[in-house]
């Protein structure tokens, strides 16, 4: 028997290597980053925010933090006021406490920010609130009662303005560590970022020659650093947009946990976290569009898949938007006619839109040159445009060539295409395009965009990096991540060259942030020094205004250089805007130092023209301008020039016809000189605000005997 040829087999064919356009799906791409880890990165991070932060700390407050802390009366009450600060408007009790149903379009329904407020106020501060509440009441209504004795309501606002001064003190003790707070809640939140970049968006986005970790930690350290986020940071009512974009970044990563693990506590905590955000601020409604973008770019899921997988969120924004209805509404009803609450009151619609547009490349460059900076961009910062500007057509040629882009790169699934989305969708919100904010622009506006920018900034940088020669070729990358067990190191001069672009951006940039957080100290610091920035803000002028009448309080020896300072700038605000209320109460204030009665009585009756039932006329402006007439009236007496005693006297009855002293001096002025109805009138307005009052007694015993004396001589 022929014994079986062996089978022949024919050789192994070598594969081939996949075309160079696909090259990178078959690449482990090596970190040229010194720090690898995340854990490395994250401390790395941590370090370089608490340096270019950390002098903060010794801020107190400015710009809204009294309106939202310490004239909020729930904040007051620590944790008795948190039912009350998750069923109204954010500025409710503020509102209230001027005598006004809101000024805000739309409303503001904002809670988790200001009960973190009240939790802190609480745990670590003293709680007043309750108290001031009784107290307020009490005398609002006792003020609608003409039975009530002038002195009760007069000891009710005295009592009033002394728990304002506690609960000032007791604001002010705890500001250190509401920075703090701020502070790391910030840091956290960039922490977590790039954790969601590192092991979700840029690993799934598989970039061609770039580490997922790399183009994460550039993200997060642009992030990190800009000077444009130092009013965020450090103006702690800009809480809310720090805890907003937290839960956002949160909402992401349990969205591609979930999608990953299918584990239902996973979607739990996503439905839970994206509550969080828009609790915090109304910017999280964006995820409704960008959770289904995120899903069909980075898990590659067909639409309907996309659809149904969002379906949860979907219902969390639904259930926000019944209790933002239910608590807050429509906000303000009729149109806005206070141009500092709608900064285009005075525009033509198309100038309007003109200066909208205007403003989205004004943000732009910010976010690329971030100087100079300010925290003011209100009337009349921004004039109006037209569209014969030629930075308005640049603004529509950038903007429609980003929005090109988006859906041109969206159809390819590219990563660069939500990096677009989370930059417009952000800044359509802002932009007063799709609804009236009540502000022209605002740094913290831009907060949640800046990441669209430092995502696609953080890939140019690194893509250039990479055309630096030398380096290694990916074919050479390739050979080095198989002998390496996927561990490739790139070269040691990519790597030199990734720690210097780390000091190009961490130095300048954290330069200009650790520089520009002592202006946020307070309010007086921060208008003074931003006056200059934007000369032509209304409000800019006016609080640095304010901020000067208050060092002249302090400071004797340079009273008139503070005070002539502070006419300077309130008169230039009330020149921007001739209905400026606070600037002209502040210009009745200055001149009030100066001892000019007449042009502080013809300032304060301005601002009394616009806002007629502002509460700090009876309370503090009009008993101090009649107390000073009544001096006038004694010094005028003094002088022997009676009828001009008795006109301070009269003038000074106009503002307050409550005080028992005026109407007494009133009566012995008149008395005097011979005006007897008069003295009449006067000593029974004394006695009848105050039965007990001697002199007065003794003053209408007096006049009975001249008047008896009078008669019996004509008889």
């Amino acid at each position: 028997m022929d014994k079986p040829k062996p089978k022949k087999f024919p050789p192994p064919q070598q594969k081939k290597a996949p075309p160079s356009s696909s090259l990178h799906k078959f690449i482990e791409v090596p970190s040229v980053s010194p720090l690898k880890t995340f854990n490395y990165q994250a401390i790395f991070i941590a370090l370089i925010g608490l340096s270019i932060y950390f002098n903060t700390f010794n801020n107190k407050y400015a710009l809204d933090d009294d309106i939202v802390m310490r004239l909020n009366a729930y904040v007051q009450q620590g944790f008795s006021g948190i039912g009350k600060i998750m069923t109204t408007d954010s500025y409710d009790s503020f509102f209230k406490s001027m005598g006004s149903a809101g000024e805000l379009s739309g409303g503001r329904y904002r809670p988790l920010s200001i009960v973190t407020f009240a939790v802190e106020q609480q745990v670590f501060g003293e709680c007043l609130g309750d108290r001031f509440i009784e107290i307020k009441d009490s005398l609002n209504s006792m003020m609608r009662n003409p039975a009530i004795p002038p002195s009760v309501i007069n000891k009710l606002i005295a009592d009033k303005a002394a728990m304002e001064g506690k609960i000032s003190v007791a604001h002010e003790a705890i500001a250190g560590i509401r920075h703090i707070i701020s502070v790391l809640l910030y840091l956290l939140s960039v922490i977590l970022l790039l954790k969601l970049l590192r092991d979700y968006v840029f690993k799934y986005a598989n970039i061609p020659f770039i580490h997922a970790g790399d183009l994460a930690f550039i993200t997060s350290i642009i992030f990190l650093v800009h000077p444009i986020h130092t009013e965020v940071v450090a103006n702690v009512k800009s809480r809310d947009e720090i805890l907003s974009f937290l839960f956002i970044v949160l909402t992401f990563f349990y969205v591609f946990k979930y999608e990953q693990t299918k584990i239902k506590k996973h979607l739990w905590f996503g439905a839970l976290c994206y509550l969080g955000a828009l609790l915090s601020k109304e910017w999280g409604i964006t995820l409704v569009a960008l959770i289904p973008m995120a899903l069909y770019i980075f898990r590659k899921y067909s639409i309907w898949e996309c659809f149904k997988s969002s379906l949860p969120y979907f219902g969390v924004a639904a259930l926000y938007l019944i209790l933002r209805w239910k608590f807050v509404g429509a906000g303000k009803e009729g149109e806005i006619t206070e141009v500092l609450n709608n900064p285009y009151v005075f525009a033509t619609p198309i100038q309007k839109v003109a200066t909208e547009i205007f403003v989205l490349i004004k943000y732009l460059r910010l976010l690329i040159f971030p100087h100079p900076l300010s925290a003011d961009y209100s009337w009349h910062t921004i004039p109006y445009n037209s569209f014969g500007d030629l930075l308005v057509w640049v603004s529509i040629a950038v903007h429609l060539a980003m929005v090109y882009f988006l859906f041109t790169l969206l159809k390819k699934r590219n990563w660069i295409a939500f990096a677009l989305a989370f930059y417009l969708s952000h800044l359509f919100l802002v932009s007063n395009l799709a609804m009236d904010i009540g502000a022209t622009m605002g740094e913290r506006l831009i907060y949640h965009s800046s990441l669209g920018f430092a995502m696609v900034a953080a890939f140019g940088l690194l893509f250039l990096l990479k055309r630096l020669p030398p380096h290694p070729s990916p074919l050479r990358w390739k050979t080095e991540s198989v002998r390496l067990g996927g561990q490739g190191e790139g070269s040691g001069k990519a790597k030199v060259i990734f720690a210097f672009l780390m000091i190009l951006l961490v130095v300048p940039m954290g330069y200009k942030t650790y520089s520009r957080n002592p202006n946020w100290e307070t309010d007086n610091i921060l208008f003074m020094h931003d006056a200059w920035v934007v000369p032509n803000s209304v409000l800019a002028n006016g609080n640095a205004g304010k901020a000067f009448i208050e060092y002249a309080a302090k400071d004797t020896s340079k009273r008139k250089a503070f005070l002539d300072s502070a006419i300077y700038h309130l008169k230039k605000a009330t020149d921007i805007h001739s209905k400026y209320v606070n600037g002209y109460l502040n210009l009745g204030l200055a001149y009030f130092h100066q001892q000019k009665l007449d042009t502080a009585e013809f300032y304060w009756n301005e601002a009394r023209k616009n806002f007629p039932t502002h509460p700090f006329f009876k309370q503090s402006y009009d008993p101090a301008l009649a107390n000073a007439f009544v001096e006038k009236a004694k010094e005028s007496g003094k002088n022997g020039n009676l009828p001009q005693a008795i006109e301070y006297i009269a003038r000074a009855l106009r503002y307050d016809s409550t005080n028992t002293e005026t109407w007494y001096h009133y009566g012995g002025a008149n008395f005097s000189v011979g005006n007897v109805n008069e003295a009449l009138h006067g000593w029974n307005k004394c006695l009848q605000l105050n039965p007990n009052h001697a002199e007065a007694k003794r003053g209408l015993e007096a006049l009975r005997n001249a008047i008896q004396q009078q008669t019996s001589q004509q008889k």
